[in-house]
């Protein structure tokens, strides 16, 4: 083996490692997510991914030590879907409850 240098080690090593990109979806204005308490790591732990990586604020938030959606703010993006590490996933997509506010969504003209 050839003589590797303390240099090349920690250019080899000391890299920085790039965060995972974040999840991109389409709103889904029919959906809304559902966490499913049963499944949650947070009965367990303090899993809070879903709620860091939802891109709307104020649409998931704590309630009695686990995540809850709020279905009037929630896009139906479904990106706490693709994150929740649970090995059962945690989360639910389903139909949006009749009489949701729908405001942040453009009106038909």
């Amino acid at each position: 083996m050839g003589d590797v240098s303390r240099r090349d080690l920690f250019r080899i090593f000391g890299r920085r490692v790039q965060p995972a990109p974040r999840p991109v979806a389409e709103p889904d204005p029919l959906r809304v997510a559902l966490v499913s308490g049963r499944h949650c790591l947070a009965l367990t732990s303090r899993c809070s991914v879903c709620i860091e990586q939802c891109p709307i604020p104020g649409a998931m938030q704590w309630d009695a030590g686990l995540p809850m959606v709020n279905p009037d703010i929630c896009n139906g993006c479904r990106i706490c879907q693709q994150v929740c590490p649970a090995p059962t996933n945690a989360v639910r997509m389903l139909p949006r409850p009749p009489g949701s506010n729908q405001s942040w969504q453009e009106s038909p003209d």
